[in-house]
């Protein structure tokens, strides 16, 4: 599971200027014209795509194939995997425990825990805390999940906790907590284990009921059963060639499947009051901290990078599928992205760059 942060940053930092007249319907037009392509020369079957501005859905449409040999096109109902941006929603269900007084963001995470614990070290792990567990600077191993290709293949919470599916997926303390920013799947792992003991419900029905339910998002769920699958789009490598579905233990960390109209729902939820969070929660999630140089708050990354505006959101990477959610919170915009192929990174980068050209001119001419 790859890490499209920096990547992003890089594409979308050389922006162009743009004629001030610059619309929304040349921006459709310039995507309209320049998706087919790289989707073509990408090999990446299908594309979701949403853009938002000032609140207001400018685009959402599907593009390409959900399923080549079915011939089935993506729809903005179309379902795919979105790998760690599956991190922000686990944030929100942290948070929502937060709001209930059932969690202190401070505390150690031990404090909540009684399945498994951290293997001792020469680290302090009383400083592991629900808050560095967000940020990525609780000094926890395994970067990120692969994933199965069968529910066979899974295993429980705590096995993958400890690595008995796959050693390289055991957590562990491997550094001083507070002492550097440094990403780890592992604490979402971790998280997850919390919000089951601290809810007494699995993590994804935990979910289900508290997050997705509330904000109308029925088309979202962490457990891959029929009717998830009878939308999903196929999985496809970077040849194109369709792969299995992963399926995944860390389900906090990668595990999300969704849909474009979702994701919709879930970028207005975070612009304004909602059901599930209030404001200065999510204020508490988007802002930056001083270990990750400006680059991370809790569960969201940061690029604030541009001058005129800074966006907010996640990337997500797994075997067969791509995607990225970035949101300027200061004027309810943004652009969401979801592919079915191993190289559909490509096929976002070149969509972001083009709306960013156009975003940069609407925002430089506002100032």
């Amino acid at each position: 599971m790859k890490q499209i942060i920096t990547i992003i940053v890089a594409v979308l930092i050389p922006l162009m200027p743009m004629a001030q007249n610059y619309s929304e319907k040349e921006l459709i037009n310039t995507l309209e014209k320049n998706i087919p392509i790289v989707l073509k020369e990408s090999k990446v079957p299908g594309l979701a795509l949403t853009v938002i501005h000032k609140g207001e859905i400018i685009i959402t449409k599907g593009y390409g194939f959900s399923d080549v040999s079915g011939g089935e096109k993506v729809s903005t109902k179309t379902g795919f995997n979105i790998g760690s941006m599956s991190k922000m929603f686990t944030a929100w269900g942290i948070m929502k425990l937060v709001e209930e007084k059932k969690i202190n963001l401070d505390s150690p995470v031990s404090n909540y825990i009684s399945r498994w614990k951290l293997p001792s070290s020469e680290y302090n792990s009383k400083k592991v805390t629900i808050r560095n567990l967000l940020q990525h600077t609780a000094g926890l191993s395994v970067h990120g999940y692969n994933g199965y290709e069968s529910k066979e293949e899974l295993s429980s919470l705590t096995d993958c906790l400890l690595g008995k599916t796959n050693i390289e997926e055991e957590v562990k303390l491997i550094m001083e907590p507070e002492s550097k920013w440094q990403y780890s799947g592992g604490g979402y792992t971790t998280l997850q284990l919390v919000i089951e003991e601290v809810s007494g419900l699995i993590f994804e029905n935990f979910m289900k009921e508290n997050i997705f339910k509330p904000l109308k998002m029925r088309q979202t769920s962490f457990t891959i059963g029929k009717q998830i699958l009878k939308r999903s789009a196929k999985a496809y490598n970077e040849e194109a060639k369709e792969i299995p579905l992963r399926l995944f233990n860390a389900q906090a960390a990668a595990g999300l499947h969704t849909t474009i109209e979702d994701l919709i729902i879930f970028a207005k939820a975070s612009f304004s009051n909602n059901t599930v969070l209030s404001i200065a929660s999510i204020e508490q999630l988007i802002t930056p901290t001083e270990l990750s140089r400006g680059n991370y708050g809790m569960g969201y990354m940061v690029m604030n990078r541009f001058g005129d505006f800074t966006l907010t959101g996640h990337g997500g990477s797994n075997e067969g599928w791509q995607s990225g959610l970035l949101l300027d919170f200061e004027s309810n915009s943004g652009i969401i992205q979801l592919t079915n192929g191993s190289s559909g990174k490509n096929v976002i980068f070149k969509n972001m760059n083009d709306w960013a050209k156009w975003y940069a001119a609407i925002v430089s001419t506002s100032k």
